[in-house]
């Protein structure tokens, strides 16, 4: 259906645009292959699962210093523990924000420095600085972090895969996508992830964005009835 779709567009396309939507296709085509290739492990091993019997939810891209507090507070009332992927870049100005994750029990991990959108196409050299650099500024608030890295939009690549490696960190991944950054219907985004997490499952979402914040509350009273664990913690 998509091939049918992109055909059909093609031939509807004066030639002058042609090659633009040509170039738009082939981006689009290369970055859900390298985000396929996450989670096939094609070219890094990431951890994949958290532990039996427990759901470990994850938010990339804050700190936020507006959505991030209110994802605390829901999960501090709920006594759950969490996963936060910091961008370097939003360190700076959030490092009581950051802290206040820590003291709370949840774990952190870097999400590159900038978090750029064009990552996947960087060399090995301008990639290792740009993911070194990320997990430095995280360091220097939280000494005691790890090594916990997951790459902006789950693309992977030879040059990430060196540059991981290189930092000596480790790359977390995720089973289930709550894919709030697209879907913008809080109860559709509720009822699908009710249907997909079972235990064991790496949970992605974003601190980023409000919509996540309704459903957060129910979505973790709907996973302790199932008496699923929700705990910070990696297999």
């Amino acid at each position: 259906m998509i091939a049918l779709v992109v055909a059909v567009g093609i031939l509807l396309t004066p030639i002058s645009d042609l090659y633009v939507l040509v170039l738009v296709v082939g981006v689009l085509v290369f970055f859900g292959a390298m985000s396929l290739w996450m989670g096939a492990q094609f070219f890094l091993n990431s951890i994949p699962r958290t532990s039996a019997g427990n759901v470990l939810l994850s938010f990339d891209d804050g700190p936020d210093p507006v959505n991030t507090p209110l994802v605390l507070d829901i999960l501090k009332k709920h006594n759950v523990t969490a996963l936060f992927f910091l961008i370097g870049k939003k360190v700076k100005g959030n490092e009581a924000l950051i802290s206040r994750i820590h003291e709370e029990g949840h774990l952190l991990g870097s999400h590159s420095f900038s978090h750029a959108p064009t990552m996947g196409f960087w060399n090995r050299e301008r990639t290792t600085t740009d993911i070194a650099e990320g997990h430095a500024e995280l360091l220097k608030i939280i000494p005691q972090a790890g090594n916990l890295y997951r790459p902006p939009f789950g693309v992977t690549n030879p040059a990430i895969a060196y540059a991981i490696k290189k930092c000596g960190l480790r790359s977390v991944g995720w089973t289930v996508r709550s894919f709030d950054t697209i879907r913008k219907e809080p109860a559709k985004m509720l009822n699908s992830l009710k249907r997909s997490v079972k235990g064991s499952d790496i949970v992605l979402m974003h601190d980023t964005q409000p919509h996540t914040l309704s459903i957060l509350d129910p979505l973790i009273v709907e996973l302790k009835k199932r008496k699923l664990t929700l705990k910070a913690e990696l297999n």
